[in-house]
């Protein structure tokens, strides 16, 4: 049986992107990878980002982790480059809806387990 952990994060914010296929979702998930990997990895409470994307080429899944709701709420409300990397996708001929947090409600983990 697995040791449950104490989760290394509280809150866990669930993006989603609707594409037409493989060409648009590999080109959604490079974007998403620069501005994690450029600005966003500094931003205070950032914990972490996974890049998913659908086998049916449809969906881009981002899903960041940190430290606090605050801290995610926060760079929502501030950041300029994540609000302009938003428009620069919703642009993208072949981006069919997002990004968005899913139903608009991030999530907050109380659980982790590791193998």
């Amino acid at each position: 049986m697995s040791e449950q952990l104490k989760p290394a994060h509280t809150f866990t914010a669930v993006i989603t992107t609707r594409v037409d296929g493989p060409g648009t979702q590999s080109t959604v998930a490079d974007l998403f990878l620069k501005g994690a990997e450029g600005w966003v990895r500094h931003r205070a409470g950032f914990l972490s980002a996974a890049i998913n994307l659908s086998d049916d080429g449809g969906q881009v899944i981002l899903v960041a982790d940190w430290a606090d709701e605050k801290s995610y709420r926060e760079f929502v409300a501030t950041d300029e480059d994540q609000a302009a990397l938003g428009r620069e996708i919703q642009a993208l001929p072949g981006v069919l809806q997002g990004p968005e947090a899913t139903a608009c409600t991030p999530y907050r983990t109380i659980a982790a387990v590791s193998g």
